[in-house]
């Protein structure tokens, strides 16, 4: 049972639920490749990601790398624990392969232990899921994924219009804003300045005003920093705004463990990630390192397709479903 197509066993109610997908779909529908040793969890992860209906499926590592060799996925969801290899294994050959390289990889695994979930990051993973799943997180985390996509897309489009071509970022030259309380600055000040230089702010509106004028890599936002418990909403917006001068800069924010509510948000509202405190300062790193690695593909396919010969033509899908929901 290694390469098929998941509608030989999708249930009926994934099938009866396609259609509400069909509200944001425009000429292309982002493609996934669901890779578990289970098929029971594949059942599971392709009902709770309904909303993108074109899914395949592997249960072993070479049958994944057939399909993704085949036809180039959107985005490949992937357990660690496979039969012939491990799925460290296959990020490791995807990540070889020029045509797959950019491909995001997330992890869906039961293995939580931070040093995995590093080297997973190391190997060029964009995200990292702990089984047992929830169905929405791993919604907001797969959007988050194919929404970068999508921002490239538009950002295309407007820039081209514009007659404007980006400029190439210098790759040794990041700078993290960190919108950090100061317990949490204190915890992770070492683990961010790794990275490059770092902005310590606390203020929400100074951290606006810098954002703007600094055109920082990546932000690092704490979530008590910009609202009472519960209110979620303020974070949400701080998030958007700090958007606003560049859809493709990350956002890291770092909340409460196991709030489900506020991670989905975020997610929903922009950010690139959502890290539970207390975050491990080596977690934290590798997370961070990726979203940046993320972003800087990003631009580098953006400046790719504008400087080609009319610029590659594109078909924008509906991967911020929930921003145009108003979530």
């Amino acid at each position: 049972m290694g390469v098929e197509s998941v509608d030989a066993y999708r249930p009926m109610n994934i099938r009866r639920n396609m259609h509400k997908a069909k509200n944001f779909t425009s000429a292309y529908q982002p493609r996934l490749l669901l890779v578990d040793d289970d098929p029971g969890m594949i059942r599971i992860i392709g009902e709770m990601l309904a909303e993108f209906p074109d899914q395949r499926f592997a249960t072993t590592g070479e049958s994944a790398l057939a399909l993704a060799r085949e036809s180039t996925p959107d985005l490949i969801l992937l357990d660690a624990n496979l039969p012939d290899m491990t799925g460290f294994d296959v990020c490791e050959i995807l990540k070889r392969d020029a045509k797959l390289a950019r491909v995001p990889v997330v992890f869906v695994t039961s293995h939580d232990a931070p040093a995995l979930e590093v080297d997973a990051f190391r190997m060029g993973a964009a995200d990292y899921v702990i089984k047992p799943l929830v169905a929405p997180r791993l919604q907001a985390r797969v959007r988050a994924q194919l929404r970068l996509k999508s921002r490239v897309m538009e950002a295309q489009a407007r820039l081209r219009e514009e007659g404007i071509t980006p400029s190439a970022p210098k790759a040794s030259d990041v700078r993290l804003l960190g919108i950090l309380a100061s317990d949490t600055a204190d915890a992770q000040r070492d683990a961010l300045e790794a990275i490059g230089t770092l902005d310590l702010i606390a203020d929400r509106e100074a951290a606006l005003r810098l954002a703007e004028r600094n055109a920082p890599s990546a932000i690092v936002l704490d979530a008590r920093c910009c609202n009472a418990p519960g209110e979620t909403q303020t974070l949400a917006e701080t998030v958007r705004a700090l958007l606003a001068p560049d859809p493709l800069i990350p956002i890291i924010v770092l909340a409460d463990a196991c709030d489900v509510d506020t991670e989905q948000r975020m997610l929903d509202a922009g950010a690139a990630d959502v890290i539970a405190k207390p975050a491990r300062p080596a977690v934290l790193q590798a997370r961070v390192r990726a979203a940046l690695a993320s972003a800087r593909k990003a631009q580098e396919t953006l400046r790719s397709a504008l400087e080609s010969p009319g610029g590659a033509r594109v078909h924008p899908f509906p991967a911020n479903a929930r921003d145009m929901r108003g979530a």
